[in-house]
């Protein structure tokens, strides 16, 4: 790679051949931004195009004309400003592989045709170079003028260079017309259609689905146009068929990995719920929290009573429905918690696991109270909590009230520090003493 420094110029050559030409500005501390350099960030951000000094030294240059001006405004009143302005950069990237002039004949053409596409601009681009037929007369049939393939085509086939999408994307030339003689007869052109065939569409819908990583879209689509056909719906009505199609779906995973990632033993809902069952438990309360506004404040929430009352069934269907609502959720039991923190605190690595429990915004410990935990396990405990304090909710459900976890937090004022943290500013719900799984066996046995 060579560059020269030329009195009027400044070249770049890659071996003997020339591969870039600027004129050389003689102000100091002059610059001169090459439009076609920028055509690329142009067509992810095309508002950006109308203000760019790039696009204002082309102008001065001579490099974009008062042809392109006329078809970028006709093309932005016929599409948007946005579709318009990347419909523009497509016609400019023609430029790239193109006569300058031969662009400017196709833009002209378009314009007086009124189709404001890239596509037509190639396609009446390259009819200005294209020859009249001729009689002659060959020994070898004359070989037929390439068709004009669309901007679409091109694309996915110079990225996907599969024989497959070739042969589907790709119309095979018409061969030449022949005498009896083999002289090639002099006919009147036939009038290409413009745009993709079905074929040729729903492989380009394919492929541009899978490389923009929409799976739903890729397969609801056949359907979906065939219904959009039947039900005459307009352009924009079957758009968003497809994008709320894939919106849903997308959303409906995502809450089953963080359902998945939350680690429920089981699945429990609120709708299965057996309010009759247990009279303490308010379903307005219930209600209140499965919106999720405690979680989203950082609120603490506590499910105190007797075991069979239903805490565990609420935690999780509680949990469930903040990982639905898009809530990073965590559930475990206390005593697998305490274990965890004393070995990472064993392996050095209390800090990674104490902020790892940190980052959920809903942080759920179940069975809390029903095994006495040592002095040290407490504290790991109570490390937990305080990482979490005021930040992101803690829910948790025990069988003691609080006068008796003094069993289970032998220290009395690290156990007064636990509540405080546990009930300050949160939720606190009783489910009583009657158990609804003893009620449900003796029901069952005397039946």
């Amino acid at each position: 790679m060579r560059v020269l420094l030329n009195a009027s110029d400044l070249t770049v050559h890659d071996g003997r051949t020339l591969v870039a030409l600027h004129e050389r500005l003689l102000g100091k501390g002059g610059a001169r931004l090459e439009l076609n350099h920028y055509l690329e960030t142009f067509v992810r951000k095309p508002g950006a195009l109308p203000g760019a000094t790039a696009l204002e030294q082309a102008r001065h240059a001579g490099t974009f004309t008062p042809t392109h001006e006329a078809w970028w405004a006709a093309a932005c009143k016929a599409h948007g400003d946005a579709e318009g302005t990347r419909a523009l950069i497509e016609v400019l990237l023609l430029h790239r592989h193109m006569p300058r002039e031969q662009v400017l004949a196709g833009i002209r053409a378009a314009l007086a045709a009124g189709a404001l596409t890239a596509d037509v601009v190639a396609l009446e681009a390259r009819k200005t170079t294209m020859p009249l037929a001729t009689t002659t007369r060959t020994d070898e049939p004359p070989v037929a003028g390439a068709p004009a393939e669309s901007l679409t085509v091109r694309r996915l086939t110079h990225r996907y260079p599969t024989d497959a999408l070739n042969r589907r994307l790709r119309q095979p030339a018409s061969p030449p017309n022949l005498n009896q003689s083999g002289v090639t007869m002099t006919t009147q052109p036939t009038p290409r259609r413009r745009g993709l065939t079905e074929e040729a569409a729903d492989a380009a819908v394919d492929q541009a689905c899978r490389m923009l990583r929409l799976p739903t879209i890729r397969a609801q689509f056949p359907d979906t146009a065939d219904g959009a056909t039947r039900q005459q719906l307009s352009y924009r009505a079957f758009l968003a068929e497809l994008l709320l199609a894939q919106c849903d779906d997308r959303a409906r995973r995502r809450s089953e990995r963080r359902i998945r990632a939350a680690t429920f033993p089981r699945e429990k809902s609120l709708r299965a719920f057996d309010y009759d069952a247990n009279p303490n438990i308010d379903p307005a309360t219930i209600n209140t929290l499965a919106t999720c506004e405690w979680v989203k404040k950082g609120q603490p929430l506590c499910l105190i009573g007797d075991s069979g009352t239903g805490k565990s069934h609420l935690l999780i269907a509680l949990g469930t429905e903040a990982a639905m609502a898009g809530y990073r959720v965590k559930y475990t039991l206390a005593t697998k918690l305490v274990n965890e923190l004393v070995e990472a605190a064993d392996e050095m690595m209390l800090s990674k696991t104490i902020a790892r429990y940190g980052r959920v915004d809903l942080l759920m410990i179940d069975e809390l109270g029903y095994m006495a935990l040592d002095r040290r396990g407490a504290e790991l405990l109570f490390q937990v909590l305080t990482e979490r304090e005021e930040k992101n909710s803690v829910a948790i459900a025990s069988n003691e009230s609080f006068s008796g976890w003094t069993k289970t937090f032998t220290d009395p004022r690290l156990c007064a520090a636990i509540v405080d943290r546990l009930t300050f500013g949160g939720n606190i719900i009783e489910t009583g003493t009657d158990s609804y799984r003893l009620a449900h066996t003796k029901a069952r046995l005397g039946s």
